[in-house]
């Protein structure tokens, strides 16, 4: 019996354990869907500024940036909303569980109840008065008295429980109804998120369309370009200043931002990293011809032409550096590998780490997609050595 009760009392804390219904919506998917919003009303304002005078090519650009920027973010939000309905999902499934479980407590302190009333129904008083009148001792009044007050004392315990049963049933059911409406509320706006996807990437295509050949448009985009590979060059060198800083205070510096995981084997690896996507290269390392404007260019790393949403991985072991998003490049991922070396990822579609994570060689750290590139799915890779870019076609395998 006592086993009995110590169960009932363990799965009423694992009922009362769960978490309360209408939980916070995760940060993430409120600041995705603040972002968005601002995005979608400055697009608006300047399609309204672009009908009204000649299109030039610092505003196409500027609108383009700006399609850009709603299609990463609405990607990002995406993904946060499909963790927000996974997570749901789950609460959902474990509070019915919880509820069966309670459902079947209460059912069977129920069933004891009901055992007791047809008991008593069916024979009164008239079994008390029986054993009351074949008591020969004062020692059995005393036992037949404190069995009585044990009966009773039992029962009104099975009462009192049953009632707490259906009370906190009634409660979880409550919360049930609102995490389901909470689930349906979140799917709904998975779904017309990916409508707004889908349109704006529409929207983006048929504009691309219009300009892709303007040579004004491809020189300002080309200084975009060149702008976005100035930040990335700057994000090394903090990087590696705050590195060289950290190795001069040891071993104070182990107190401070952690090294990534065998970092002294990729120098070793040259001839031999994995390559970050498959597909086909279509600009190479160094002083290239841009096809349309006919001028040369300095390409710090190579372009990888390949399907939109194909994975990319990490070339080698390290740690994320830094996640930063840059007109001209996108969604960009940067990987420190230790000993000075960094790689750089751009144009992603999603970006599937977090800043500081560690990550093995091969791992998927995101997809390709179109952001910044206007020449399709493209996968832009850099490989750097202190604040010196390196040809990655001699180091991949």
């Amino acid at each position: 019996m006592r086993r009995a009760r110590i169960a009932s009392a363990v799965c009423l804390l694992a009922v009362l354990a769960l978490p309360p219904a209408r939980a916070e919506t995760p940060r993430g998917v409120v600041q995705h869907k603040t972002e968005l919003q601002n995005l979608r009303e400055e697009i608006k304002r300047q399609e309204k500024a672009l009908s009204r005078r000649k299109k030039d090519e610092k505003s196409a650009i500027d609108y383009l940036a700006k399609l850009d920027r709603e299609i990463d973010v609405s990607h990002a939000y995406l993904h946060s909303l499909n963790g927000d309905v996974d997570r749901l999902g789950r609460q959902v499934d474990e509070r019915d569980g919880r509820i069966r479980a309670l459902t079947a407590e209460k059912e069977a302190l129920a069933e004891q109840v009901k055992k007791r009333l047809v008991s008593f129904y069916k024979h009164g008083r008239a079994q008390e008065i029986d054993l009351m009148l074949s008591i020969r001792s004062v020692q059995q009044a005393q036992v037949w008295m404190r069995y009585q007050r044990m009966i009773a004392d039992a029962d009104r315990r099975n009462l009192q429980a049953l009632a707490a049963r259906r009370q906190e049933l009634e409660k979880q059911q409550d919360y049930l109804r609102q995490e389901k409406a909470d689930k349906a509320r979140a799917l709904r706006e998975r779904e017309a998120e990916e409508r707004e996807l889908t349109s704006s990437r529409e929207k983006r295509r048929i504009y691309l369309a219009s300009v892709r050949k303007d040579k004004k448009v491809l020189e300002q985009r080309l200084r975009d370009s060149r702008a976005s590979e100035k930040q990335i060059l700057a994000l090394i060198a903090r990087a590696e200043q705050a590195r060289l800083t950290a190795s001069a205070r040891k071993p104070a510096a182990a107190k401070g931002r952690t090294q990534p995981p065998v970092s002294s084997k990729f120098a070793g690896m040259k001839g031999r990293l994995s390559w970050p996507v498959r597909g086909t290269i279509v600009s190479r390392f160094g002083r290239q011809r841009h096809p349309e404007l006919n001028t040369i260019t300095e390409n710090l790393g190579i372009d990888i032409k390949t399907r939109q949403g194909g994975t990319v991985v990490s070339v080698g072991d390290g740690q994320v550096q830094t996640i930063t998003w840059q007109r001209g490049s996108g969604n960009i991922v940067i990987v420190s590998h230790g000993e000075g070396f960094y790689t750089v990822y751009t144009h992603l579609e999603e970006i599937r780490v977090s800043q500081d994570d560690p990550v093995r060689q091969g791992q998927v750290i995101g997809t390709v997609g179109e952001s910044g590139s206007i020449n399709g799915p493209v996968l832009h890779f850099q490989i750097w050595k202190n604040t010196r870019n390196l040809d990655p076609e001699e180091w991949l395998g």
